[in-house]
């Protein structure tokens, strides 16, 4: 294709299109790829022929490419020029409109939440503001909402339980906080959830296995005041299930009181490869639970709970007055009514739904990114992906750039092993989660050529 194909053809009334003239050249170039007169693989002219034949600035060619590398369209090669990738399906639109608006059209995968409120049940919000009288400033919290959490563990958790045993919190983080704080050092898995980097700097690391934190270990690091914080159903990141023989070993280290072992359930209810054993807290009353709303039904409400007994209790309560007084009483009342409005059905159709983007996400990514070895998680949110590089974080910026933010295993790990996992979440709409993998794969071609570019 000579000079002036690319002028008479390419880039026809390019002059005539929106916006500053780099971003002119770009929207025309994506055009070209979109109606197939520029195909996978075609080299393009170099910056300097193109910005004589067009009677622009050489910086204004350079700004286009750069633009369109950024979006994943055009990669360089060192040595052999500039090519086209390729338009993917997340570009479907007017050029200039994604080039102007790209970010605002970007999926964040590195928040293991509802991507949105649909798969909720409608609520009364007349009778949530109904069940709320005097000053509601009860640090315990709203008795509908304890109750509820105790109906919503017996039923669906296998864990029995009275509302004279729940305390409500400010989500999962706070309940954790108030724990590390009733003891002497906290012992935790690595990899872990990115959050529990800030209740306080570990007195001890579990390293996770294929079946979660190995329960010789926790027997090993266990101390009078410790506190050990295990997520045996739903691990986050790695989303694994820890066995029912390994759950009573951890939990005959609770009985014997060697330590204070903390069980998160955060995750407990989204099992997706059939039902899980029972938790750690139903086989010792020593074991204290943790439980949030976040995870199940929507983040935003920022509400969750401990379960535990007598002094343990009192302690906590106590703890929980002079920090943050009650958590908000409306949002309880709120979350009341959703945990008393998902019965078993509810349930078992959001767990299948989630085993089917899962599954759709791991295929989507195989598909297009063979060399990352992808850890499928038994219950959770999110996959545990391993990539051939020793630190993801430098991904995560190209990822971002191409319209896809993603939680580096940085973010995950306590002690360096895991810097080059990323956790990545299913919790969209299959179309988001297709669009996702496209840009995902867009962006490690463009950062496999950065690094091959690389001194």
């Amino acid at each position: 294709m000579d000079q002036a194909w690319w002028t008479e053809v390419v880039f026809r009334g390019w002059r005539e299109r929106p916006g500053p003239r780099h971003r002119r050249l770009a929207s025309a170039v994506l055009d070209a790829v979109a109606d197939g007169t520029l195909g996978e693989g075609t080299r393009v002219p170099a910056e300097r022929a193109l910005a004589a034949a067009l009677g622009v600035s050489r910086g204004t060619v350079v700004a286009c490419y750069e633009r369109l590398a950024t979006a994943g369209v055009l990669a360089r090669r060192q040595g052999a020029g500039t090519f086209v990738l390729g338009r993917p399906s997340w570009t479907a639109g007017g050029a200039a409109t994604l080039l102007l608006r790209r970010n605002e059209q970007a999926i964040d995968l590195s928040l293991s939440v509802p991507a949105d409120r649909s798969h909720l049940p409608p609520i009364d919000a007349a009778a949530a503001w109904a069940g709320l009288d005097g000053a509601g400033l009860d640090p315990a919290g709203l008795p509908a909402l304890r109750a509820a959490v105790a109906r919503h563990l017996t039923r669906h958790q296998q864990l029995p339980t009275e509302p004279d045993q729940i305390l409500v919190t400010a989500g999962a983080q706070e309940a954790l906080w108030l724990l590390a704080r009733t003891g002497s050092g906290l012992v935790t898995t690595c990899p872990t959830y990115p959050g529990l980097a800030g209740v306080g700097r570990p007195a001890g690391l579990l390293l996770t296995g294929p079946d979660g934190a190995d329960p010789a270990a926790v027997a090993r690091l266990a101390r009078p005041g410790t506190v050990v914080h295990l997520m045996p159903t739903g691990h986050n990141p790695t989303g694994t299930v820890m066995p029912a023989l390994a759950r009573q070993s951890v939990a005959a280290v609770a009985d014997a009181g060697r330590a204070t072992i903390v069980e998160d359930l955060t995750l407990a209810d989204l099992h997706l490869d059939g039902e899980p054993p029972p938790p750690l807290a139903a086989l010792s009353p020593a074991v204290v639970a943790v439980g949030s709303a976040s995870k199940l039904l929507w983040s935003g409400l920022r509400v969750g709970w401990i379960r535990a007994d007598g002094p343990v209790l009192a302690t906590l309560l106590a703890a929980k007055a002079s920090l943050t007084l009650a958590t908000a009483a409306v949002t309880q009342a709120v979350t009341a009514q959703l945990l008393d409005s998902i019965d078993g059905p509810w349930l078992a159709a959001h767990r299948a739904a989630l085993a089917l983007r899962r599954d759709h996400l791991a295929a989507e990514l195989a598909a297009r990114l063979p060399g990352w070895r992808i850890t499928r998680p038994a219950a959770g949110l999110s996959l545990w992906v391993e990539l051939p590089v020793a630190s993801a974080d430098a991904f995560a910026h190209t990822a971002a750039r191409h319209g896809v933010t993603i939680s580096p295993g940085s973010a995950s790990c306590l002690d360096g092993r895991h810097h080059g996992h990323v956790r990545l979440s299913f919790a969209g709409q299959l179309d988001t989660l297709t669009t996702a993998a496209e840009r995902l794969a867009a962006a490690w071609a463009a950062h496999a050529t950065d690094l091959a570019a690389s001194p």
